[in-house]
């Protein structure tokens, strides 16, 4: 229903309190199951879920929410958040009036789609949930009274899924013993296990049923077994601290192993997650601390308002939160697997950006396979441009001793010759011309390390398995030499190794098309080098090298002819 219809009919509240019927022992309850229309999707799970934790990236993705709906949240806070099928957000609400359940669109025009009443006080206080599979499970109480509360679960594929909750389990008994201000839903070995937090987490609750008689709408949720942290032992915990956690989630991973994450803010005011992993026989159910770890979110967010963590549709674990309150522009921040890449920082048009860029802390170069642009990095503002001729194939630039190093090759003509163009950046004047007499195939690029010139000689299609990277002295004399392995070779397909600048312990290449970057190092013996690590770049492919104002790359996007600047985010 719409919070445009907040006010509840005589007949609605008749059966509301008819609803209202518990024993007042905990451990008796009522399930009220609905039909479930369509077949679960298959469930994704984590390979090593401990793994997967520590690698999330503790630096947000942000999204702007825009909010055209006009609802009165007085009385309350936003107070759990799921994603579902990646793009769409679910957050929980209270007021002083009901419980709602926002749902936003998230984009590149990221907005609220709805926003729609659960219950009605006394029942105003929807805490954190969880969303599994296409169902949403989330605890509804009283958080006045704090002697009531309902564990709903809809269907997320329904028409109107909070019309009606497919199971309903009620709670009804001691003060803050029975309140669910945290709850969390998965799948674990057979059953559907619902996990239930009173009030500041110190007891956990789990439910469960089979698994497929909840599919089928033919569940009977009884109490599993409980948890009261403050028995625990915590000698084997990664540190001791318990949390009020505001909201809890539950996983189970391929390995069979149930894990629990709560995120709550601490003393010292830190974005927390913490990771513990759960045992539940029917007796002596234990819980025990692996991992804490702390966030970054934008000023406004909140762990202590709304924070949870989801599976994405890839199997990547993915952090989402929220402030306190929906306005009319809210944040959200989402904390995504920790996959280091390169970021595109800043990009200038250039008619010249078809083989290769270079840079000094003032000035980017553009350079074509017979000329030469410079422009001021600040403005964008093309400074001067210079044509060479008798060249054929300029192919990428490498500063050094304030003096502008281009690899030139005659490619594609036969005989191979290579030759190395010396250029004054300042003026891009030509200054000196090296030829390489002894060397085969095609010169793509060049750089110094360590003492020693490094450069890329390619063979491109039936042979491009031939390019090879050379060790040169100062005299460009070949001291050694090495293969790529067939992996990188082989996503070349007719074309080669186009650019690379040294790198860490080896040097970052790239193809000739393609946005990827392959880091590659030497290897201590034989003729092929090692391939580490493959990264998404912003440039497509072509002549790269480092920027000396951020520490970065610099390329090009050949098709937009576009100069591209890029940082390493790890």
């Amino acid at each position: 229903m719409s919070l445009s219809f907040l006010a509840l009919t005589l007949i609605q509240i008749k059966k509301l309190k008819m609803t209202i019927l518990f024993t007042s022992f905990l451990h008796w309850f009522m399930v009220l199951p609905l039909l479930v229309s369509e077949a679960p999707t298959e469930t994704i799970k984590i390979a090593d879920f401990t793994k997967s934790f520590e690698d999330l990236n503790t630096l947000p993705a942000s999204f702007l929410v825009t909010n055209n709906i006009t609802y009165n949240s007085e009385g309350g806070h936003l107070q759990g958040i799921q994603l579902y099928n990646d793009h769409t957000a679910y957050l929980s609400g209270s007021s002083e009036d009901l419980s709602y359940m926002v749902k936003m669109e998230l984009g590149e025009q990221s907005r609220v789609l709805s926003i729609d009443t659960l219950m009605h006080a006394p029942l105003r206080h929807a805490g954190g949930f969880q969303i599994f599979d296409q169902y949403l499970a989330v605890g509804i109480e009283d958080n006045k009274e704090r002697n009531l509360a309902y564990l709903q679960v809809y269907n997320l594929e329904a028409e109107n899924p909070f019309d009606k909750p497919i199971y309903t389990i009620a709670r009804k008994g001691n003060y803050e013993r029975v309140t669910a201000g945290a709850v969390g839903i998965t799948a674990f070995r057979g059953e559907i296990l619902i996990l239930v937090a009173n009030w500041d987490s110190r007891v956990l609750d789990f439910y469960s049923c089979p698994e497929q008689d909840f599919h089928n709408g033919k569940g009977e949720f009884t109490l599993k077994s409980d948890i009261e942290v403050i028995k625990q032992t915590t000698s084997e915990w990664s540190d001791p601290k318990w949390l009020s956690y505001q909201n809890l989630n539950l996983f189970s991973d391929q390995k069979d192993q149930l894990y629990m994450v709560g995120t709550a803010k601490n003393e010292a005011g830190d974005q927390v997650a913490d990771l513990f992993k759960l045992q539940l026989p029917s007796s002596s159910a234990k819980i025990t601390k692996l991992n804490s770890k702390i966030f970054n979110t934008s000023t406004s967010v909140d762990f202590k308002a709304a924070a949870g963590l989801n599976i994405s549709s890839e199997g990547d674990l993915i952090l989402a939160a929220a402030p306190y309150q929906l306005e009319k522009n809210t944040t959200i921040n989402l904390f995504a697997h920790k996959e280091p890449s390169w970021k595109k920082t800043r990009e200038w048009s250039s008619q010249d950006a078809r083989q290769a860029a270079a840079a000094t802390e003032l000035h980017a170069f553009a350079i074509n396979n017979h000329s030469i642009s410079k422009y001021d990095r600040s403005t964008g503002e093309l400074i001067t441009s210079r044509s060479y001729p008798n060249t054929k194939h300029l192919n990428s630039g490498f500063l050094s001793g304030g003096l502008l190093y281009c690899a030139h090759s005659n490619y594609p003509n036969q005989p191979d010759s290579s030759s190395i163009r010396i250029i004054d950046p300042k003026s891009l004047t030509l200054k000196k011309t090296i030829k390489l007499r002894q060397s085969k195939g095609s010169l793509t690029w060049i750089v110094k390390n360590k003492g020693y010139w490094y450069a890329l000689f390619a063979y491109y299609g039936e042979n491009n398995h031939l390019t090879y990277l050379a060790k040169m002295n100062e005299n460009w004399e070949i001291l050694q030499k090495w293969n790529f392995p067939n992996s990188i070779i082989k996503e070349m397909g007719k074309m080669s190794i186009s650019g690379g600048v040294a790198w860490e312990q080896g040097f970052v290449v790239t193809g000739h098309d393609e946005k990827l970057l392959y880091y590659v190092t030497l290897p201590e013996n034989g003729e092929n080098l090692n391939f580490i690590k493959q990264y998404k770049a912003p440039f497509t492919g072509q002549g790269i090298a480092l920027d000396p104002l951020t520490g970065g790359l610099i390329g090009i996007n050949r098709a937009e002819k576009k100069v591209v600047t890029a940082k390493f985010l790890p």
